[in-house]
């Protein structure tokens, strides 16, 4: 497969993602963590080890999400990437993705991102450079669904002057689909190198106040290089495999969310 259709297809499977979460709005579907979850089983079900013919690196990658009780509130994706540039030397990079999703108002008309906060942008600022707000939207009008991701200081900037979480769909705008990130990250690029990034993210990945989801990369530069995978770091007594048998569904909430728990289906 080529890259240009590998993202194509985790593209599709992202919006096919986003839509079956919104059509499950009254089992809490519509939430990001929900989201986050099917999201990226949605784009591991393309396949581990990746092998694009067009370009000259090799990946492999892992999915791991927090258990049971202790999943945050966020859909949080924390990126972790060992980018091997000779068969026994490697540079270590990461990525933060902040998963927020649209709300909506009674007609079904867009608000925009409202649960976006200024403190918690300035929060993962601060931890990497290499942060974006990730959006999650359907469009009823159009039947269209559209995961994107923007610069965090881009929409700190925003959330400054009261601009970023009711601005209806703006905020995609000022970036792009979310999957052509994800692709840069997995070819080992757009990554913080920091060594104090990537200890603060790998930290993060260790305690109760971690990520939903971390995604274990490594890459190898060239074609004769093998990516030689380690999720040592990873707490699995907090963490376990993102696909999993027999994953139970999000259960009914017995009070209805504030975007209403009836609506509309795409």
């Amino acid at each position: 497969m080529i890259y240009q259709d590998w993202l194509n297809e985790a593209n599709s499977k992202t919006n096919e993602a986003l839509v079956s979460c919104f059509n499950s709005q009254h089992l809490d579907g519509w939430s990001e963590n929900h989201i986050t979850t099917k999201v990226m089983e949605s784009i591991e079900s393309l396949g581990l080890e990746i092998d694009w013919t067009d370009k000259a690196q090799k990946v492999q990658w892992e999915g791991f999400k927090l258990k049971g009780t202790l999943e945050t509130n966020f859909g949080d994706i924390a990126v972790i990437v060992k980018v091997w540039v000779t068969s026994d030397r490697f540079v270590e990079g990461v990525a933060f993705y902040e998963a927020k999703r649209q709300f909506f108002d009674d007609q079904w008309r867009p608000k925009g991102f409202s649960s976006i906060k200024q403190e918690q942008l300035a929060n993962i600022i601060s931890k990497t450079h290499a942060s974006n707000v990730l959006l999650y939207d359907v469009d009823l009008e159009k039947k269209t669904a559209r995961a994107s991701a923007v610069p965090t200081a881009l929409v700190d900037e925003l959330a400054r002057a009261k601009l970023a979480a009711n601005s209806g769909r703006i905020l995609h705008q000022y970036g792009d689909l979310w999957v052509k990130f994800l692709g840069n990250n997995l070819l080992g690029m757009h990554l913080d190198f920091r060594k104090e990034s990537v200890d603060e993210i790998k930290k993060m990945s260790r305690g109760v106040d971690g990520p939903l989801i971390v995604i274990n990369a490594a890459v190898a530069k060239m074609k004769i290089l093998e990516p030689k995978i380690d999720n040592s770091f990873i707490n699995k007594n907090l963490y376990e495999r993102l696909t999993t048998p027999n994953e139970p569904e999000p259960a009914v909430k017995t009070e209805p969310r504030n975007d209403g728990p009836d609506g509309p289906r795409m």
